[in-house]
């Protein structure tokens, strides 16, 4: 089986662990489900973050990184530390963390939220401003607001203690819809600006840390 169709699969809980050539950055997706799928069979984190973990995959293709999705899983993995996702990532040890989220649309201050945890960070700001002169030159981007200043944000994620864990320096990356869910029936997959927009931040992420 292809590995992106197991992203498809709806009926069981899987942990997709990818090691690659770079271990010092990992892309994590800690709330995949597939398009359509809204809930988590989590008791305490319901929402899914539909097809965040294509998106994930595709990045840490680009980066050639590790990465390890979390796809319809019962646990909140990334808020205990003892969850095998955030131990496999503590195994990696990468310098930096990647966790590629989705919200719905109706609760962000801006399309694209970056948050490193506290305001003892700025480097979620500097990643921001890259992208953000990044997608002038785009026109399925260049109206798409990012923001990385914490105190502007709504998904702080203050409460993920792989994104405040002092062992590697965190983003935890929010997209809208736009950038996850197709735009015609004939699709589950994410749309080309989602896998543009990786495009994007693979780049970014080089800039800041090779």
């Amino acid at each position: 089986m292809n590995i992106d169709n197991i992203l498809e699969i709806s009926t069981a809980s899987i942990l997709l662990i990818e090691e690659r050539a770079r271990k010092n950055i990992v892309i994590g997706v800690p709330h995949h489900a597939p398009l359509g799928t809204l809930e988590l069979p989590c008791r305490e984190h319901r929402n899914s973050d539909e097809n965040a973990g294509y998106l994930g995959r595709y990045l840490a293709g680009k980066l050639g990184c590790c990465s390890i999705v979390a796809c319809n899983y019962s646990v909140d993995v990334n808020k205990c530390l003892r969850s095998d996702y955030s131990m496999q990532i503590a195994v990696w040890n990468p310098m930096v963390l990647v966790e590629i989220h989705g919200h719905s649309g109706k609760n962000a201050n801006s399309d694209i939220e970056i948050s490193s945890g506290s305001t003892n960070n700025n480097k979620s700001c500097e990643l921001a401003n890259i992208l953000k002169e990044a997608f002038l030159a785009y026109k399925g981007l260049k109206t798409i607001s990012v923001c990385g200043e914490y105190s502007k944000l709504h998904f702080k994620a203050s409460k993920a203690v792989t994104i405040s864990d002092g062992r590697w320096l965190a983003y935890h990356i929010e997209l809208p819809p736009i950038l996850r869910k197709p735009n015609h029936n004939a699709c589950i997959r994410p749309p080309d600006v989602g896998y543009q927009f990786c495009d994007i931040l693979a780049k970014a992420l080089g800039q800041l840390h090779d």
